[in-house]
């Protein structure tokens, strides 16, 4: 089995950001943050994939607690392989 250690994100605001990711989801080491050495041109998004054994449980559990940390919906979670 495959698995990530860390994922590092390069932002703005990394205590911010930091807040977020705790309070939304209680990662700690998990999600390191770096401040953004260059301003961003275009976009920079990315997208990480969470494969669960209960989706209509586990995903909505995460989006609530994403969305009363202060995330902003985008489009409605979706079942995808």
């Amino acid at each position: 089995m495959t698995s990530i250690e860390s994922v590092t994100l390069e932002v703005t605001d990394p205590t911010a950001v930091g807040r977020f990711y705790t309070a939304a989801f209680g990662l700690g080491t998990q999600v390191r943050l770096r401040a953004s050495e260059a301003p961003a041109a275009g976009f920079r998004g990315f997208t990480l994939s969470l494969t669960v054994s209960q989706p209509a449980t586990t995903v909505s559990g995460l989006i609530d607690a994403a969305l009363d940390a202060g995330a902003t919906p985008l489009k409605p979670a979706a079942k995808s392989f």
